[in-house]
């Protein structure tokens, strides 16, 4: 049976908004307690800006922590701005939400994993997808991987949460 409906459409954009909503208090506050995060995106995304030596270093995908050397965030609807600290030099960064493919807090146990559909693939410029995304054919022709591994759909909120002393009620 063929969704109708964009279930994981809506899923992918309501764990999106977990981050928004995240980040936007942090903007207000500040990082409050031992909370911190480690953010993955893919760096050739429409709309991600970081400098070009950051680029050269990560070419596909790049990982970010969000703790200690970081200033002037900026939360959007779309994307948020951050200057991070790289070996004592701040710089700026852009990423939009649609961008990250992991958002994780370790201090709460806390992690969202995304997937990747056809339609934000599309948005990659295929010159810029590296030789592990080409499929080569009998003819000695390149093509693009479309292969999308959507295994992980069921996300359950139970398995991040700490239940001390809380009785479930099906455990009864």
């Amino acid at each position: 049976m063929q969704d109708q409906i964009g279930y994981d459409e809506i899923i992918e954009n309501s764990m999106r908004l977990v981050i928004y909503e995240t980040l936007k208090k942090v903007e207000k506050a500040g990082l409050l307690g031992k909370h911190y995060f480690i953010i993955t995106f893919l760096t050739r995304f429409a709309g991600v800006s970081i400098p070009q030596s950051l680029l050269e270093k990560y070419p596909d995908e790049m990982t970010i922590v969000i703790q200690y050397q970081f200033r002037g965030l900026v939360v959007e609807t779309d994307a948020f701005k951050i200057s991070l600290g790289f070996s004592g030099k701040y710089e700026k960064l852009e990423v939009p939400y649609k961008a990250v493919t992991s958002f994780a807090d370790p201090s709460m146990n806390f992690a969202l994993k995304f997937s990747m559909s056809y339609s934000d693939l599309q948005e990659l410029e295929l010159e810029d997808l590296d030789e592990s995304n080409q499929v080569t054919n009998e003819n000695g022709d390149k093509k693009f991987n479309t292969k999308i591994d959507l295994s992980a759909k069921v996300v359950s909120l139970d398995a991040f949460r700490k239940n001390k002393g809380v009785i479930n009620p099906s455990d009864k």
